[in-house]
Formats: structure tokens, sequence, C-alpha cells
């Protein structure tokens, strides 16, 4: 089936006749892989020994490129920002981006193989615990995973992601080392998430396959996802974009087991959010202990088959690791999830209360990390990596309404070729801004960097934005910086504003400027746009990848931070004595970084100058944290890793 869309377009009329339209458009690229194809980074090599049983992936204590310990290949984008309501937090996507952040060449309108996540080889044909023995067909061996078709789910200016449609496909194959070959066992057409929830009342459906042919039970099997995508029928250059998404989670492949979904597994589903009611990120100088939510959200679920006792607790560290908030939900019944997709609705656990303060900042930049940990019962379930989640509240010189991540790209069309974009900021004191950093998607051949745009500030004019405070003397235009992140557009002068101002840019052309947006957040209460005379608040759900900076340090020797949370990999990980570490050695800040490593409950164990392996021979079996800072006082990343 031919797609013709191309993204939400949604007109709104105006009492003047013109048409005005917020349009969010599929990205043509994902920025998070490009960066990660661009450090040059370096897989770890395949064992010398084929991986034993059991196999599991649930993608929940880490983002980017597949495991290396477990998988081959790259394609997969692992995140936790595309699924609706996942099994764990963290699922692998399947869509029509390839390991370098780019469309996959030679996708057209017909159905095209695209991504693979493939397994490297797993010894199916011996055991070697408590016993060696060989394997049977009589072991009741299954392989099983969770699959989402993409696109979201609810109303349109709601969802994320895009869905495949009828022709596109999501496969399973498995490889007979016998015949070489690839065997197709298991595969799917593309269809919306909101028909799979009106059926099954859930949003991933299970899948488990028996093995039983015994050319399959070879010490070299493995297994591979496969997606088939079709591009959108346009004819516009930079309108066709990302599509066909499917979520894979809970990938899992051992013996003993049965074809019903029973994992005893007490888990999040989401990430953590900000301990900010309004923001992200905010100046140190504008907060106020009244920014703080008075209550967070949690979803938390129990994949066994019966009620299970589960624990609750976060604990808010500071700049210097030291304990300053802490909250212990106690011990609570988890409902089973299944048959009837129940989560955890205990109020001490699923939304329990912010009552702490932050302590005065004396710092310039602050970061405050809250951790989440759920555990079931005292001794913990079977898979420890997805019980912990962790939110870094930052406190510098800027806003954000956003997580640094766009899934989409936003823009507004008018006839009038004028438009313009606030975005809403309310300052507790007055300040000095100074600089605005935007983020601007790439498109096919660039064809958004020559769209003109004047950088624009207003006040408040009752609600939406009201006098001009300032508007740039010369156009200026999409830039993108080597990662393609964030690019800093300063102010031709400081502008002194206070109370609440609205930020943005007035734009001369009708073409998609394709600004980020990220649905992970939703403000759009605080975004406005202007055509034919009027103010109009977004009804898309979603934040604008659009920051003020305010004071000297935005525009005097530029903050050049880089987002490194991707340039450090673990493996192996679960690991038993050495950690080892992946990175580019001629990265000069990475080199002179320290690490620390981190119990759950933040007791500092071990620092240490960065190198290539850590020895965690003397830690007892769980998760623990590793945490990188540069010399600067820069974070590097966080990191979970596994002692078993």
């Amino acid at each position: 089936m031919r797609k013709i869309a191309i993204g939400i377009t949604l007109l709104l009329t105006f009492v003047g006749g013109a048409v005005a339209q917020e349009v969010l458009l599929p990205l043509c690229g994902n920025p998070v892989v490009e960066r990660l194809a661009k450090r040059h980074r370096t897989r770890a090599k395949s064992a010398q020994q084929p991986l034993t049983l059991p196999f599991f992936d649930d993608f929940s204590n880490y983002s980017g490129y597949p495991d290396s310990n477990r998988w081959a290949d790259n394609n997969a984008f692992v995140n936790s920002d595309y699924a609706v309501f996942p099994p764990t937090v963290g699922v692998a996507t399947l869509d029509a981006i390839d390991a370098c952040g780019n469309l996959h060449r030679g996708i057209s309108q017909s159905q095209t193989p695209a991504d693979t996540l493939t397994s490297l080889p797993i010894r199916l044909d011996s055991l070697f615990s408590p016993y060696a023995r060989a394997l049977t067909a009589a072991d009741s061996i299954y392989f099983s995973f969770y699959f989402q078709p993409g696109g979201g789910y609810g109303n349109m200016w709601e969802r994320v992601g895009v869905a495949p449609e009828a022709g596109d496909s999501l496969i399973l194959e498995f490889f007979n080392s016998v015949s070489g070959v690839w065997d197709k066992v298991w595969s799917t057409d593309g269809f919306p998430l909101d028909t799979l929830h009106a059926h099954d009342g859930g949003f991933f459906r299970y899948v488990a396959i028996p093995i039983i042919q015994d050319v399959y039970l070879k010490s070299g099997f493995k297994f591979r996802f496969r997606n088939y995508v079709s591009v959108n029928n346009v004819t516009k250059p930079g309108l066709s974009g990302n599509c066909d998404m499917w979520n894979i989670d809970y990938v899992y492949l051992d013996y003993s087991r049965s074809h019903a979904p029973v994992f005893r597994d007490v888990a999040f589903v989401n990430k953590a959010a900000s301990m900010l009611k309004q923001y992200t990120a905010m100046p140190t100088r504008q907060f106020r202990n009244s920014c703080l939510k008075d209550t967070l959200y949690n979803t938390i679920t129990n994949l066994y088959s019966q009620q299970l006792a589960s624990r609750y607790e976060y604990k808010i560290y500071d700049n210097n690791n030291n304990v300053i908030g802490s909250y212990t939900g106690g011990s609570e019944n988890a409902p089973a999830y299944l048959p009837n997709h129940k989560y955890q609705t205990s109020a001490v656990h699923a939304r329990p209360s912010l009552n702490d303060t932050l302590p005065a900042m004396t710092n310039p930049r602050n970061v405050f990390r809250i951790v989440h940990v759920v555990t079931e019962g005292f001794s913990g379930d079977n898979h420890p990596q997805n019980d912990t989640v962790v939110f870094e509240q930052v406190f510098d010189n800027y806003y954000a309404y956003d997580d640094g991540i766009p899934e989409n790209g936003y823009g507004i069309t008018t006839a009038n070729s004028r438009c313009s974009l606030g975005c809403r900021f309310d300052l507790l004191a007055t300040d000095t801004l100074t600089a605005v950093d935007l983020y601007f998607n790439r498109t096919y051949n660039n064809g958004n960097a020559g769209i003109p745009f004047y950088l624009c500030v207003w006040s408040d004019g009752g609600g939406k934005p009201g006098s001009l405070l300032y508007k740039s003397s010369q156009y200026v235009f999409p830039r993108f910086d080597s990662l393609n992140q964030y690019c800093r557009y300063p102010l031709e002068q400081p502008l002194v504003v206070r109370g609440t101002v609205y930020v943005g840019f007035e734009q001369h052309s009708s073409d998609y400027i394709n600004l980020g947006f990220d649905r992970s957040y939703n403000s759009s209460d605080n975004i406005f746009y202007y055509t034919s005379g009027y103010w109009q608040r977004s009804i898309l759900s979603g934040s604008l990848m659009l920051r003020p900076y305010f004071g000297q340090k935005a525009v005097v020797g530029i903050d050049e931070a880089r987002n490194l949370q991707t340039a450090v990999n673990l493996y192996p990980n679960p690991c038993k004595d050495i950690l080892r570490l992946d990175y580019d050695e001629t990265d000069a800040a990475l080199l002179s970084s320290t690490i620390e490593v981190y119990d759950m409950c933040g007791k500092l164990l071990k620092r240490q100058a960065v190198e290539k392996q850590i020895n965690v021979s003397d830690l007892r079996s769980g998760v623990y944290l590793l945490r990188i800072t540069t010399a600067g006082g820069q974070l590097v990343g966080n990191k979970k890793f596994i002692v078993k």
C-alpha cells in the first residue's frame, strides 16, 4: 500500500479566511545514531566462543547501538522514546534509518529491506550448567519477544513515530547452519497500534516460538529481525522521512520454558522524568523550590503470573554525590500485568510525593540526580537492570522543555509566506538574555538550510506573545554543527528581561524549517505561532527544541559541551571480574576524565582515572552505576552495569 501522508498537518482557518498549518514531519535521519557513527565507534569483537543460554535483552540499561556483546549489527536504535507502554523501559526500534543515522539507500515507494537486528552465534546444541549435556527438542526451548507497530496511539497530534502500513512487514528468521540460509519462522504485515490495542487490550503483542527442529540445535545458531519499508509518495525534496517503525522488547531464548508470557520481573515501564513542574532544565539563578513538582509519576509493571510484593524508593544526589533527599514507599503488592493489563496503582509507588527541597546553589552549574529503584520483595527479581531509572536535573544558564533528542521536525506554513513562532518562558528574577540555541534537523540535501528568519523576543500579551522586545537586524539561517546538535544564535545586544517572555523567530518563507520537536515532554501550552494577524496556541503534543541562554558565558567562549553520554560503552555487561570501556582514545576530554562507581544506594565504591578496564571482582552481584566526569566538571554520562 502506497503511503501519501508525510506527517501530521493541522489546518486552522482564521476569521479572515487564511489558512495556516502546523506540520510535523518524520526525521530524515537519526541524530543520536549519527553521532555514534561519526565517533567511529568500534564494536567489541565477536566472542571466540558462541554465547550460551540464556539469551536475554530488554534494552533497559543502555541506548544507541544494540549491545555488541549480544548483537552483531548496528541498524536498530535502542531508545526509551518511541514505544508506548513497553513491557519494560527501553526498546529496539527498527525503521528506515541505517547504522550511520541516514535513510537507507535504495528504499522507494515499493517495499524494500531496511534494518536488521542480528544476534551473535548462540550455543543451542549444549548446556554447560549445572553440568554439560546436549540440548534436545525435549528440553522445551522457546524463543520469545514482544513487538509493537510504531506510530503511537490515540489522537494524531499526540503520536510518536510513523506506523507501518499493509505491505510493510516485520520478519523473524533463524539461521539454518545445515543449509547455510536464513529461514523465515514468523512475520507480520504492518498495521496501526490502535488495531493491536483494540484487539489485545495492551500495547505490545507477545510472540513465543518453540524450537524443536534439529537443524537449529547447533553451536552456531543465530536469529535476526528484519523490516521492510516504503517511503512516502512525495515529490518535494526533504519531505520523505523515517517511516515504518517497529518496536521490539524483551527478547528471550532459553530452555525449560513454556509458551506463556510469565516472567518474575518487577520493572519500570517509562524513563524517569524531570523534577520540575514546567521545564527539563532551568537557569540556576531562576530556580526556586516552588518550581519543583509536588508529585512524581512512575509506571511500574509486574510481569509475573500473580501479584508480587515490591519495594520502591528514590534518592536525590547533589554535585558531590551527597544524598540530599530521599523517599521510601515501603512494600506494596504489585498486581500481575496479565491478563487485564494492570500496572502498579498504589500511590506510594506510582505517585510518590516530592517533599524535599534543594539546597542553595553556589555553583553556576549544578546537576542533581534522582535515582528511582523498584525491587521485587527484598531479594530482587530475575532482571535487575530494569529496576533503576535516573534523571539528571540540570541547573545552568538556560531553560529547556526538551530532552535533547528530536522525534519529529516542526514547521509552519502559510499562504502569506510569513509566520512567527514563540515559546513561553517565565522568569522569577530579572535576567539578561544573550543567546538562543536552536536545534534544526537535517533534511535531504540540507534543503532547509536556506530558509531565512529573524530571531525575536516578545513580551507577554495576556497569555500569548505581545509587543516585540527584540528582532535581529539581519536574516539568520538554520545551521547544523558537525554532530547535528544545537547551534547557538547570539543576540546582537544583550536584552534585559523580566516576567514572562516569548522567544522564537519570524520566518519569511512558506517552506518547512524543520525545527527539532521532542515528543517525550509535552509543553504545547507554551508554544504559539502567528500568521494572518493571529497568535494561536499549538495543539501538537511535544516540545520545541529551543533554549534561551542568559548571562555573558553564553556568548563569550561559547560553551562547547557535547553530549558524551554515548561516547563510552561498557562490555561485557553483565560481567564477572573485568569491566572494559570502549571509547575514542584521541578524545582529550575523556582521557582527562574521572571514573566513579556507585552502588544503587548511592555509596561511592571506586574512583580512578579513565582507563580501558576496571577490576570489579571485589563487588557483590548486583547493579552498579558508573559515572564519568571531565576535568572541567562536565558530566560525560551515567552508565549502569551488572556484576554477576
